[in-house]
């Protein structure tokens, strides 16, 4: 059998394709490494940067955790942790540039843990809110008395 016998056939087809005229023969770009390591590159900067910044509101911290400021301790306090949960969101943001499952599983985290804390609630002793589980063999360690 010939190669042109082939041409028909879809699996010799795929069999005996050259990948190489795949990269090469229908418009797309030969593999650049020197442009992927550029962008790899890149990426290690951004990294870096981020890292850096989140050490330093770290240690910012510690350090204002061991200085008393006096009346500003709380507001100190508060900026810090503005600081850190801002650079947190940034971090969070870059995952989810596109919806992805780990965007998914957030959401469902976030249900989840809502669902968890309002079974709690349902089951607390809050007047109006509650409906607690009674313990019927114990009776006496329902009354907070």
């Amino acid at each position: 059998m010939n190669a042109e016998s082939h041409s028909h056939d879809p699996v010799a087809t795929a069999v005996l394709h050259d990948p190489a005229d795949v990269a090469h023969g229908h418009g797309e770009q030969p593999h650049d490494q020197a442009a992927e390591v550029a962008h790899a590159w890149e990426h290690f900067r951004e990294n870096a940067l981020f890292f850096a910044g989140f050490l330093s509101i770290i240690l910012l911290t510690v350090l204002a955790f061991n200085v008393n400021f006096g009346s500003w301790n709380i507001p100190v306090e508060l900026v810090l942790a503005a600081l850190r949960c801002g650079l947190i969101a940034i971090f969070l943001a870059s995952l989810f540039k596109n919806f992805s499952i780990v965007f998914r599983t957030l959401v469902f985290t976030a249900i989840f843990l809502a669902g968890m804390i309002l079974l709690s609630l349902w089951d607390s002793q809050v007047r109006g809110i509650g409906n607690p589980i009674r313990d019927n063999a114990h009776p006496e360690s329902q009354n907070p008395n």
